[in-house]
């Protein structure tokens, strides 16, 4: 039962994480206003997470400078650091006000793109500063491979065999290959071609037809 939990857990973990991002990034697609926003700055920054005696555990976002030389001081095993990469961009709202807003670099793909670059944005009418690339199958890619990474793990926890999921993938291509088999042969084309037929009374030729079936493939010179 240890090891399954584990499994279920780890599964768990896996397709909830990629159900719950395919989630977000749909619902904020269809709810959301489409914009172009201009890149204005590339950002880059440090979380920094520590805990002082007799507090709580703080995190708290500085620059890579200051982070870094707070973590020599202290120590890196009380101080640990992640650095973060931010895109300022601008856009229009849907009533003409214009918004900024910092975003996680990398996922609204402008990590590479130059100062200046104007990118298909979607943000949320409720909250602006939510906004995201306009959804493509690349956006989805983090999502759908955590899904396809927890969903065998979950089977395996509740002992549902992989051939289930298989037959469930393949069962259109299997029913339409049966049904093939089960047509009916069809019959073989016939092909017509001229003979001559000598009268014998007149010694005139006149012109017939037979008609032959096709021979099968491999039977000509047989």
């Amino acid at each position: 039962m240890g090891a399954r939990g584990k499994i279920f857990a780890f599964g768990a973990i896996f397709a909830g994480a990629g159900a719950y991002g395919l989630y977000s990034d749909v619902t904020h697609h269809i709810h959301g206003k489409p914009a172009t926003a201009t890149l204005m700055e590339h950002i880059k920054l440090c979380t920094v997470e520590y805990q002082r005696i007799g507090e709580d555990k703080r995190k708290e976002q500085w620059s890579c400078e200051s982070a870094e030389g707070f973590q020599q001081l202290v120590g890196s095993n009380k101080v640990k650091l992640s650095h973060d990469y931010i895109a300022r961009v601008r856009f229009t709202l849907e009533d003409g006000r214009t918004h900024e807003a910092k975003v996680d670099d990398i996922k609204l793909g402008t990590y590479r793109s130059p100062v200046g670059t104007t990118l298909p944005v979607v943000y949320a009418p409720d909250n602006p500063s939510d906004v995201r690339a306009k959804l493509s199958w690349k956006q989805l890619n983090v999502s759908l491979i955590l899904l396809a990474i927890g969903i065998p793990f979950l089977m395996l926890a509740f002992g549902i065999p992989f051939s289930l999921l298989y037959r469930w993938a393949f069962r259109d291509r299997a029913s339409r290959a049966v049904e093939a088999a089960m047509l009916p042969e069809q019959p073989l084309p016939t092909v017509t071609r001229p003979f001559e037929v000598r009268e014998s009374s007149n010694g005139q030729i006149r012109q017939g037809t037979v008609v032959t079936p096709r021979p099968i493939f491999g039977m000509r010179n047989r």
